[in-house]
């Protein structure tokens, strides 16, 4: 059985708050997407490349010349532990044995994009988490998800999202039960 961290289930949240919005504003392409985000997510595969199929037989495909599921596995889990830090992708190929431009090129055919970009949207997914379930300021999102600061995660988050993270926070605080976040992510000296 798989353990879910709080990671695995505010990015799994937020993709699904993300397709109710999207459904609420009658974008049933971006609907679809985000489910299907969300189902990847629960399934345990990181990237978008990993396809299930169903049927009789619920099997798995991996794209050829890519990573192993166990392997995704494995790299999404450092990705996670790691998010609040610094994260080099010589580690993460040394990691699995491989060289640097190795691990670049099947990254890059099982995720769809290079591995910085696809750290960087996981922790613009686990700051929309945030977001979502609490009631930390920006700049505390921020340095939690491994940006150096409020700016730097503004202009990653508007480049991924396509608007600013208050602006983002602001429109699905209705979507959530309760009206919006409602604990603090640090205590407060």
């Amino acid at each position: 059985m798989l353990e879910w961290s709080s990671r695995d289930l505010l990015g799994v949240t937020a993709q699904l708050i993300e397709a109710a919005c999207r459904a609420r504003d009658g974008d049933s392409d971006g609907t679809r997407a985000h489910i299907a985000r969300a189902v990847t997510l629960l399934d345990g595969y990181p990237g978008p490349r990993v396809a299930r199929h169903t049927g009789d037989r619920a099997a798995r495909q991996i794209q050829r010349g890519g990573f192993a599921a166990w392997q995704s596995r494995q790299l999404a889990a450092r990705v996670d532990a790691n998010i609040g830090g610094r994260i080099v992708i010589k580690d993460l190929a040394a990691s699995l044995n491989m060289s640097v431009g190795h691990f670049c090129r099947v990254f890059k055919r099982t995720f769809g994009m290079p591995a910085c970009i696809w750290i960087r949207r996981r922790r613009i997914e686990f700051a929309q988490g945030l977001m979502l379930t609490t009631g930390a300021s920006l700049s505390e999102i921020a340095l939690s998800c491994g940006m150096s600061d409020q700016s730097h995660f503004t202009r990653s988050f508007r480049r991924i999202v396509g608007e600013t993270p208050s602006a983002w926070r602001q429109t699905r605080s209705d979507v959530i039960e309760g009206g919006g976040p409602h604990r603090p992510l640090l205590a407060r000296a």
